[in-house]
């Protein structure tokens, strides 16, 4: 048997040195359920998670992230050997912490919702968790999962989903900030084009669009995952200039690689001129992208944009970024 260390007979002081020396978020979070008083140690930490995210499919993960390399995951099912095993929602749950590939079962039973609240508190998580439908979700009842999860601002939805699912979905998680749609469910042009009307903060779509769909868009980030051709790219910034999607704060999109990125194409009719190297360099680093090659040009009312080209080694990247 191993030695035991009698951590509790320390002085609370020094029990909150202990554990900020040995900071894992796995051993945190464990030490947290021992007690009322745990809970309290570790939450006056101050150790706070960057995202918390919601997958469901035929189970529940349940994921923090505290950087860029420290994740871990909780999953959440009736039987860890079998990932479609009915997960009843309504009854508190043991779930299995998964490890270096290793499984470790959990032997406190709690409400998810209790879960997602335990660790909200102790790694000092106020925002809406992002949550992800796949495969599998329908199995749960969504207005029982919105009851449990709270708050959704951040909604992913599988592009293996089924149309009937993402509708639902759609229809029962509103009041988005940010929507990832991988498929257009919808047989009418109309009602996918209800939701790019929307005010979402973001929007990144992965199917076909077209012109009208672009001047639909009412979020201020646009991410159009399908490529476009230079011309339809180019009919939509005269319109932007003429006062079209007035809350665009920066687009995303890929050009089709059967034809190499023109300027002449791209900008044909357009006025514009070329951004100096070192407003360059400051408009790269500030929004992240690497680019040698950008032109500005203005609206009507002259507030000013820059399109800025990019390539993944896939499709030449083109970035419209408002400079408001």
């Amino acid at each position: 048997m191993e030695p035991t260390f009698p951590l509790f007979r320390l002085p609370e002081n020094v029990i909150v040195q202990v554990l900020r020396s040995t900071f894992d978020a796995e051993q945190l979070l464990i030490f947290s359920l021992v007690s009322s008083k745990t809970k309290n140690l570790v939450t006056s930490l101050g150790v706070r998670a960057r995202k918390v995210y919601i997958e469901i499919y035929a189970g529940i993960s349940l994921s923090v992230r505290f950087g860029p390399r420290s994740l871990w995951c909780w999953v959440f099912r009736n039987n860890s050997n079998n990932q479609y095993a009915e997960l009843d929602i309504t009854r508190p749950v043991c779930p299995n912490y998964i490890s270096q590939g290793k499984i470790i079962q959990q032997s406190t039973p709690f409400y998810f919702s209790e879960w997602l609240d335990h660790i909200r508190t102790i790694f000092c998580y106020t925002k809406p968790p992002e949550v992800s439908f796949w495969p599998g979700s329908e199995r749960f009842e969504l207005e029982s999962l919105k009851n449990m999860i709270k708050n959704v601002t951040c909604l992913t939805i599988s592009d293996e989903s089924t149309d009937i699912q993402s509708k639902r979905i759609l229809n029962t998680f509103k009041n988005l900030n940010q929507l990832n749609l991988y498929g257009n469910p919808f047989e009418d042009t109309c009602q996918i084009q209800q939701i790019f009307i929307q005010n979402f903060g973001m929007i990144r779509y992965h199917d076909v669009y077209s012109l009208d769909d672009m001047l639909l868009v009412n979020s201020e980030i646009v991410k159009f995952c399908c490529s476009t051709t230079q011309k339809q790219f180019n009919q939509f910034l005269k319109h932007w200039i003429r006062g079209s999607n007035s809350r665009l704060q920066r687009m995303d999109l890929d050009i089709e690689n059967s034809e190499s990125v023109s300027r002449d194409m791209l900008l044909k009719g357009i006025h514009y001129v070329d951004v100096a190297k070192e407003e360059q360099l400051e408009i790269c680093r500030k929004h992240r992208i690497a680019s040698d090659n950008m032109v500005e040009i203005r609206r009507k009312d002259g507030t000013p944009a820059v399109i800025a080209t990019t390539n993944d080694g896939n499709y030449p990247n083109i970035h419209l970024i408002v400079l408001y």
